[in-house]
């Protein structure tokens, strides 16, 4: 006949009271079974999860460091975008008051005939904010007519402090307008084209070779301006581009009021 319930007497090491415990029959399978279960989880999980989780492990570091690799490809792929059209230099990114100076065509002609611009890979793509400062105006462009159009940025500095070259490349004009007052345009290959307008000082001649960095001029008030600030336009196949998308930093001191 099988037992109804099952004691357990628990005996300690030293002087104390032997307890005993009374469970029943199904209890005592349960715990059994119980135990069991438990014991075949833990190794369950040590054979078959433990594994897993270092797979996971290792396949999620993989996966960051593959993912950091295509970020460089992908920034890479931009830059080799921007390089791979080597072309002669075009005339039609330098319209606005570009044709007050009778010079300028000319002097076009005798750069690319005698000063040929050895491009590097990197330097002469814009990557080199001209001066530090707060953005007041954004870029404006409409197709409205009653918009005046504003090609590039106006940072507020103040008068005397050094603009730099934002890319490595050639002064095609270096003079003065009526709009931008005493302009600086520079051509950096791949019909790239950057406007430095309203300096103080022009430190550089026009076809004379600039590198990324290289200071360019002073910032000033010169031309049609409310306030010291340096306008700074860049061009791309004719056509202007935001600056905002080559340096977005520059959000972080914007106060243009739309």
């Amino acid at each position: 006949m099988k037992p109804s319930r099952y004691t357990f007497l628990v005996v300690p090491d030293h002087d104390g009271e032997s307890r005993r415990f009374s469970i029943s029959r199904k209890g005592t399978l349960f715990l059994i079974f119980s135990s069991i279960s438990v014991f075949t989880a833990i190794i369950i999980s040590y054979i078959y999860l433990i594994p897993l989780s270092i797979d996971y492990n290792r396949m999620n570091s993989r996966y960051n460091q593959v993912i950091g690799e295509r970020i460089e490809v992908l920034e890479l792929y931009r830059d080799l975008e921007r390089m791979k059209q080597m072309e002669i230099v075009v005339q039609k990114a330098l319209g606005m008051d570009l044709g007050e100076n009778d010079s300028t065509g000319s002097g076009l002609t005798k750069m690319m005939d005698d000063y040929p611009i050895n491009l590097s890979y990197l330097d002469n793509v814009p990557s080199l904010l001209p001066t530090a400062g707060v953005l007041t105006q954004k870029m404006i462009v409409s197709d409205e007519e009653e918009t005046r159009e504003h090609y590039g940025v106006d940072i507020a500095v103040p008068i005397g402090e050094p603009v730099m070259a934002s890319a490595s490349g050639q002064v095609v004009f270096a003079g003065w307008t009526t709009e931008l007052g005493n302009l600086i345009v520079l051509y950096h290959g791949n019909e790239y084209f950057t406007y430095y307008g309203h300096n103080d000082l022009i430190l550089v001649k026009e076809y004379e070779k600039v590198k990324r960095g290289d200071v360019i001029s002073t910032s000033g008030n010169s031309g049609i301006s409310s306030g010291p600030h340096l306008h700074f336009e860049i061009w791309k196949d004719g056509e202007p581009v935001d600056p905002l998308v080559f340096f977005p930093e520059l959000n972080q001191t914007n106060i243009s009021v739309k």
